[in-house]
């Protein structure tokens, strides 16, 4: 592969690897940090199905099992064995620690080539690395966007990081068809959820181990993802060290009693409240977290002419803790919930979407994929 920036290649993202003919749509596949997501759907008038979803946590970590293609084989082999899947054509999405993701503004003057303006705004910022790396983007939704002026997220990886990852997924029997935009994945899996509130911004908190990320959707677009240095390793480290606790003890303790207590606790209890105790400790924490979040929704009314955000949905670790939607609610004074993939599928039995495996978003977004691009 010729490690040089391709824009005219990139349409699909990472570069769109030509698609063969296979009876079902193409697979989303996410290995993410603790376990290998996936899904796939079928086409149905109106949107999409579920045909088949599995979320398995690895035998091993996840680096040694992409690193071993006799153990990762194996694994692959009995995931797809778990639910009725057809075929092995699948699309996926390097983990968010191997892609960089650049928010640009470029100009693009009336007959001018975007892509072209896209690789010299990523030739800017990068410099000479910009040579070895991997680009595609993302156009972004905003009120003014008939101006010459684009917003976008354009997505860079490592040249070497891509080919490995395909030679892996290769390698364990998988067919890749194309890699494709986490941020963009979500934002296709949020639409599909909100097919009749076309003009409504949605926000997603997508909390990780290290980091979490804020994607906004306004009606069918994405307008913007960002990192915040938030992660759940960051709350179980502040909670051990003030309690005195083992990280596995600080942790059972978040998903028991939530990061503070909610409204309506009674404060005259005699035994003393975790919770608020979980809460003074955090509270720099979250302090963080809701200037951020003002500062999202202050973003989102200068780009859609005065529109607010209408909804946050959570997702990732920290989503399962105890009472954590109304914690968020009592920061952004909005709606609140925890995300569920499944309600953007049609005829989805709602006790098997409840039940189902924690985690399995972006595997959604990128099955849905297939629904657009086949």
């Amino acid at each position: 592969m010729n490690a040089r920036i391709d824009m005219a290649a990139v349409r699909g993202l990472f570069s769109r690897l030509a698609a063969r003919g296979a009876p079902g749509l193409p697979i989303g596949v996410d290995f993410a940090a603790e376990s290998l997501n996936m899904m796939q759907v079928d086409a149905v008038p109106g949107g999409a199905r579920v045909r088949a979803a599995v979320s398995l946590p690895y035998p091993i970590e996840r680096s040694r099992l992409l690193a071993d293609p006799r153990a990762l084989r194996a694994f692959v082999r009995g995931a797809l064995a778990a639910a009725p899947f057809s075929g092995r054509r699948m699309v996926g999405a390097l983990a968010p620690s191997e892609v960089r993701i650049l928010p640009l503004t470029v100009n693009v003057p009336a007959g001018q080539n975007e892509q072209q303006a896209v690789g010299r705004a990523v030739r800017e910022q990068l410099g000479a690395a910009a040579a070895e790396s991997v680009v595609d983007y993302y156009q972004v939704r905003s009120a003014d966007a008939a101006g010459s002026e684009k917003q976008v997220l354009a997505a860079v990886a490592p040249t070497a990081t891509v080919v490995n990852y395909l030679e892996a997924l290769r390698g364990a029997g998988l067919d890749p068809v194309a890699l494709d935009i986490g941020p963009a994945a979500i934002a296709r899996l949020l639409a599909a959820m909100h097919r009749e509130d076309y003009g409504q911004s949605v926000l997603l908190i997508n909390f990780g181990s290290t980091r979490s990320y804020l994607t906004v959707i306004w009606g069918r677009r994405l307008m913007l993802d960002r990192e915040i240095e938030l992660g759940e390793t960051t709350l179980v480290s502040k909670v051990a060290t003030t309690l005195g606790l083992d990280a596995r003890t600080a942790l059972a303790l978040l998903r028991q009693h939530g990061t503070g207590a909610v409204a309506g606790h009674e404060p005259g209890s005699a035994t003393p409240d975790m919770g608020r105790t979980i809460r003074e400790i955090l509270h720099s924490e979250f302090a963080a977290l809701a200037e951020e979040l003002v500062r999202t929704q202050v973003y989102v009314a200068s780009r859609t002419r005065g529109s607010t955000v209408s909804k946050v949905y959570l997702n990732g670790s920290v989503a399962r803790y105890a009472n954590i939607p109304q914690r968020i609610a009592q920061l952004v004074h909005l709606p609140v919930e925890v995300l569920d993939p499944f309600t953007a599928f049609a005829d989805m039995d709602k006790d098997r979407g409840a039940q189902q495996m924690h985690g399995i978003a972006l595997a959604a977004g990128l099955a849905l994929r297939g629904v657009e691009h086949g």
